[in-house]
């Protein structure tokens, strides 16, 4: 598979408080600081005059504390990590194009093709307005409750800082990518689609095996919840089928539900616990007045239980 790659500027010295301030490296600087969100983040631009003046120092001080770099106002030829966000925020057409990855997960493929869809590559504007559900870039979701939101359901707006830089690090995601994403700790609503609008640029494109690690991390956590709300709910069923014994795939698009917020949960354990068939969990499916009311979700769901 064939990359482009964005072409980062070499600098020939430092730039900012007490350096080199080659015109050349400054203007590159001041250049790449406006096309990366500045203005929209800060409400300040700084001039492409080529002469390091206290608006570049301040800016270059609020990029290095974004990345959580020591706020020196000084920016070194081997500073790849601040280069690079910058570089991958204003470059968005020489992102890597992710034209083929994986698609596919070892347990809970309901969800993760139901949290999101893939396509050749995003550009800017990331194409939002056609694919409302690009799942490999930072997305919110339309709803008061969500959060910021990045990959197949990994949502950050009730976790906190440490656990969202561990889980995306775990996932493979470079450092300052993870950085960035921490701030977006329980921020929902409004606040989370402007954190959306404002940083999305600088983490760009994730890519597919970075996703499935992401999604396999997070299904975890649901699944677990899910065998809880089975368990409970099975003990008022006589000789309750055992979770392992219930058709996988049943069970796959039962975490799904637990995804959505199944409210009626227990309807669905029993019909499970008494050995149910896949049709009888259809014909519940398209029953539930909330369930059924994402189409998309649900369409998905019953195909799967179809096969």
């Amino acid at each position: 598979m064939s990359h482009h790659h964005a072409r980062i500027h070499q600098l020939k010295g430092t730039v900012g408080s007490c350096g080199a301030n080659y015109p050349e490296d400054v203007r590159a600087i001041q250049k790449m600081i406006n096309n990366a969100g500045y203005r929209l983040a800060t409400g300040r631009t700084v001039g492409l005059n080529g002469i390091c003046d206290p608006e570049t120092e301040q800016a270059i001080i609020w990029y290095q504390r974004l990345l959580t770099l020591a706020p020196t106002g000084l920016v070194h030829p081997a500073d790849s990590s601040f280069m690079k966000a910058l570089v991958n925020a204003h470059s968005p057409g020489w992102r890597p194009r992710n034209t083929s990855g994986s698609l596919s997960v070892n347990e809970g493929q309901v969800t993760f093709d139901s949290e999101g869809v893939d396509y050749i590559t995003a550009v800017e504007p990331f194409r939002q307005r056609s694919y409302p559900n690009f799942s490999r870039i930072l997305h919110w979701p339309p709803k008061f409750s969500s959060g910021v939101t990045l990959g197949r359901g990994y949502d950050m707006g009730s976790r906190s800082t440490g656990e969202i830089y561990s889980t995306l690090r775990q996932a493979g995601l470079e450092e300052y990518k993870a950085v960035i994403c921490s701030k977006a700790s329980h921020l929902k609503g409004r606040q989370a689609g402007q954190f959306v609008k404002v940083y999305g640029p600088l983490v760009g494109e994730i890519s597919h095996s970075q996703q499935i690690r992401l999604f396999e991390i997070v299904y975890r956590e649901k699944l677990n919840y899910a065998k809880g709300v089975y368990s409970r709910n099975s003990r008022h069923v006589p000789n309750p089928l055992p979770w392992f014994n219930v058709d996988k795939v049943i069970r796959d698009v039962f975490v799904d539900t637990i995804y959505q917020g199944n409210q009626t949960a227990p309807e669905m354990v029993k019909i499970m616990a008494s050995s149910g068939t896949r049709t009888e969990i259809i014909q519940y499916l398209k029953n539930d007045p909330i369930l059924s009311g994402d189409r998309r979700r649900n369409e998905i769901r019953v195909r799967s239980l179809s096969k």
